[in-house]
């Protein structure tokens, strides 16, 4: 046959959905006929489908080799870069697309996923606008859109975009996936269990669906216990039934269970303040069958011998920006350990960028940035031949799941900045507080659990001075008693409500100042409406007595601890980050220990600075101690003032950084 009868038949395989027929096909075109780029260019696009992306790359080169004016085979060359991770080449080909036809779709539309990519998101939602003015109806750019705006934290706008994508593809199992997370991301898990479920019935076969309708199960808040029981009840047969169906008995399964590991998480697990550790162990075992498939040569606890010299320590995460996992655990250790004894690599994997970023590649003696060439980063951490690699948090960050899943050090450590167990067969070790965790703590974790002293970390606040913002500023009223309850809405459990309006009957001009949760509307709705519920049970008006502020800036959120009488702590998943912030500015709060390290990161702060009032023993004396600070002002005062006095302990602890560094040196030896 011929080069354009062989071209012919394979289209038509191709067309029948079956790519691995058409490629030989294609093959045998472009042997027939060099020049021919249609061959080369579908030859790429059926390799891409089959995930053998370097010779889709070289497909398509062969394709542009052809037609160099072909804007269709650069857009296509771009797709594929930036699907091996290169955005600059999958940028600069998208441009010069556009250079030969400004009015392409694709090329806008992919200028559009570089920027989406690379954390810029205004730039990515810009160009799939502009690439919609041209093509208005196409699905897979109003997709792509409603994830930027869902990225960029605009998930009301994410779910608008997504369900204008279904109106246009009703049956696309991708864009209904999609449109399940905008709704995960907004609160409303039944809505995107709806979705999640959709899509699995568009693609039986497919692994995302699935994952995100198992992780969906977990709801980001509950009306009553007995919803929390229910739920966890049918995670539990979820996470069965999901790890049922992921056989990896075909490189298709492997490669998308690969990718899809991370974009859902069992993240709101550990706010229903139980022991999740079996739970965890399912979870972590199918983590780590997945990502040992997927990556067979960095599954193996398979190391050279160490060579003599410093130990070479590893951290990795996704939050090298201001967030908490940064200003906790992360920085303080990075910067303290002994550089005379220990060289200490960074690998950020995300793309946020401030000026924490800037600190941690000064910080770091060795920084790496590979947040979109997994394989890269894999291969990089093996090759630094690290002795210890440390995990500050797992749980969170999507890059850092898949990691963890893997093994690229002798010694793999986790620690407090998610702070539940991981499960992972491959996770060594548990970095805690030997003032946060309980008697029988390591019953909670798969890990060995490592009581580090004191708080475990080195802390100090990013900035010295507080911002002059007074009570107008934020609408709070100036002879109020204002009780401080910054905690993520859903920390707080639905047996605890009770709290606030018990001390609303006794405190006089009672204001409790929530703030609002920036993404999830419906689950700003559904706790105002809870608390509406109990405060009437008790005869009072929440309206009267509960503010719901809006998301705030850093520096806003800083000033209301300077502004507010009381921090009001949650109830088994206590303040970490937000209880020494309110120390750093002299708001003095209260506590009540509960269930697991993570309900007692407060009363560890308070230990360490001699504050043993802020503690309470039971729900009553919490009530107790509650109204007697927001009703008597010597007593508030006497302890503002020793928490002026002492909060100093906390800060700067190099006991809990020596500390780490005899454990490691442990391991290692």
């Amino acid at each position: 046959m011929d080069a354009r009868t062989l071209l012919s038949h394979a289209v038509r395989h191709h067309q029948a959905g079956c790519p691995d027929k058409a490629i030989p096909l294609y093959k045998e075109a472009l042997a027939a006929d060099p020049g021919l780029g249609d061959a080369a260019l579908y030859l790429g696009l059926a390799l891409q489908q089959t995930g053998a992306f370097r010779e889709a790359l070289a497909a398509y080169q062969t394709a542009v080799d052809a037609a160099p004016g072909d804007p269709d085979a650069l857009n296509a060359m771009g797709g594929i870069h930036f699907e091996l991770g290169d955005m600059a080449e999958a940028e600069k080909a998208h441009r010069t697309a556009l250079a030969l036809n400004p009015e392409s779709p694709d090329g806008l539309a992919g200028l559009g996923n570089v920027h989406l990519a690379l954390g810029k998101t205004t730039e990515a939602v810009a160009w799939f606008e502009q690439a919609l003015i041209l093509s208005p109806d196409a699905p897979d750019i109003l997709c792509n859109l409603g994830v930027a705006f869902k990225t960029a934290g605009k998930p009301i706008r994410a779910v608008e975009t997504l369900e204008r994508a279904v109106a246009t593809s009703p049956d696309s199992p991708d864009i209904l996936y999609n449109l399940g997370n905008a709704w995960q991301a907004r609160g409303d898990m039944a809505l995107a269990r709806k979705h999640f479920m959709l899509a699995r019935k568009q693609a039986p076969m497919a692994v995302a669906p699935r994952w995100g309708e198992c992780f969906g199960l977990l709801e980001m808040d509950y009306a009553s216990e007995s919803d929390l029981e229910t739920a966890r009840k049918n995670y539990e047969l979820g996470l069965a039934a999901l790890d049922a169906f992921i056989t990896l008995d075909t490189p298709e399964q492997i490669r998308e269970a690969a990718t899809v590991v991370g974009a859902n998480q069992p993240f709101y697990l550990t706010y229903q303040g139980k022991n999740d550790r079996d739970l965890q162990a399912k979870y972590g075992a199918l983590v780590h069958r997945i990502m040992a498939a997927a990556y067979p040569q960095f599954a193996t606890n398979d190391f050279p011998e160490r060579k003599p010299g410093r130990i070479r320590v590893g951290m990795a995460t996704g939050f090298m920006f201001e967030h908490s996992v940064w200003k906790i655990p992360t920085r303080g250790w990075a910067k303290h350990l002994d550089r005379e004894r220990f060289e200490v690599f960074g690998y950020y994997t995300g793309v946020k960028e401030d000026p924490c970023t800037a600190e941690a590649r000064d910080i770091f003696d060795t920084f790496r940035q590979e947040p979109h060439d997994f394989h890269a980063l894999c291969r990089s951490v093996k090759e630094d031949r690290l002795d210890v690699l440390i995990y500050p948090d797992i749980g969170m960050d999507p890059t850092c799941a898949k990691l963890a899943g893997l093994r690229l050090a002798p010694v793999q450590c986790v620690s407090l900045g998610h702070p539940m167990t991981t499960g992972l067969p491959t996770m060594d070790y548990f970095l805690s507080s030997e003032l946060m965790e309980p008697e029988d703590g390591d019953a909670a974790y798969t890990e060995t659990l490592i009581r580090l002293p004191n708080l475990s970390v080195h802390y100090q606040p990013l900035r010295r001075e507080l911002p002059d913002l007074d009570r107008a500023h934020f609408g709070l009223p100036e002879d109020a008693i204002l009780y401080f309850c910054p905690q993520s809405l859903f920390k707080y459990l639905p047996q605890f409500d009770r709290l606030f309006p018990l001390i609303a009957q006794q405190v006089p001009k009672t204001r409790f100042v929530f703030i609002e949760n920036g993404h999830a509307d419906r689950l700003n709705q559904r706790f105002l409406a809870r608390l509406a519920r109990i405060f009437s049970e008790h005869g009072i008006r929440a309206g009267d007595h509960v503010i719901m502020l809006p998301y705030q800036t850093p520096e806003a959120y800083r000033a209301l601890n300077t502004l507010c009488d009381v921090f009001l702590d949650s109830i088994k998943w206590s303040g970490f980050n937000s209880t020494v912030e309110a120390c750093h500015a002299g708001l003095p709060g209260i506590t009540w220990p509960q269930g697991m390290m993570r309900g007692r990161h407060s009363r560890a702060v308070y230990t360490m600075m001699g504050m043993d009032e802020s503690i309470a023993a039971s729900f009553a004396d919490y009530l107790g101690l509650a109204v007697r600070m927001g009703t008597d002002a010597t007593f508030r005062q006497a302890m503002r003032s020793k928490l002026e006095k002492n909060r100093s302990h906390i800060f700067g602890d190099v006991e809990a950084v020596r500390g780490l560094e005899a454990f490691i040196e442990k391991v290692v030896a």
